[in-house]
């Protein structure tokens, strides 16, 4: 099974306001995001307080919704709410994402899950940054991540538990590997996959750039 799991739950205050529901091209940023996931995976899990008006364009993918237990409690934290609710089997995979990243490429997306399903020993897949190679617990941001469901959910749970509130102190206790950048440039030459809306002027500068 192939999943994805979009953390939507943030405060917007760069933005000024809720910044999942603003317009892009005619769809909600959420909205746009849930799509692009859909022509991946077969579900699709939204963490956060709600769906967007425009959730049902997504297509076959079953869209569901899990509210935050803690709001504002982080993207690690709203990870763990939604894989404590799952009973994955040992091959199950998914994707996830911030609600807010709306011009993810699918074949991208599709790349992490072969390799993944591919690599028996790999518990995680993120894409590798061309000049940019942080150690781990650095600023860089990792999603789009792709995971084995069953490894994660341990994984998830432990951090939470430890008081760690951080992507990476998932990926700490996660069998890492990344998708090469010459891979994965070659299906988004303008990375695109990694765009994401933190204020206004991002969600201009996305629109300007007519990605799609």
């Amino acid at each position: 099974m192939r999943s994805a799991i979009v953390l939507a739950g943030g405060r917007s205050s760069r933005f000024g306001s809720d910044k999942l529901a603003a317009d892009l091209d005619g769809t909600t940023l959420l909205g746009a995001t849930i799509a692009a996931l859909a022509e991946v995976v077969d579900d699709v899990v939204v963490a956060g307080p709600r769906l967007p008006s425009d959730w049902q364009r997504a297509g076959r993918s079953r869209i569901a919704l899990v509210p935050d237990v803690e709001p504002f409690g982080g993207p690690l934290v709203a990870l763990e709410n939604v894989l404590a609710r799952a009973a994955p089997e040992a091959d199950d995979v998914a994707i996830v994402v911030g609600g807010d990243m709306p011009w993810l490429i699918p074949d991208v997306l599709r790349a992490m899950l072969d390799r993944l399903t591919d690599d028996s020993a790999a518990a995680a897949v993120i894409l590798e940054r061309e000049h940019d190679r942080p150690s781990p617990g650095g600023p860089r941001q990792v999603l789009p991540l792709a995971v084995r469901l069953e490894a994660a959910k341990g994984a998830a749970r432990e951090a939470v538990e430890a008081g760690q509130r951080s992507m990476w102190a998932l990926l700490d206790r996660l069998a890492v590997v990344e998708l090469p950048a010459a891979t994965w440039r070659a299906l988004d030459p303008e990375a695109n996959t990694l765009l994401d809306v933190d204020t206004v002027a991002d969600l201009e500068q996305i629109e300007r750039r007519q990605v799609r």
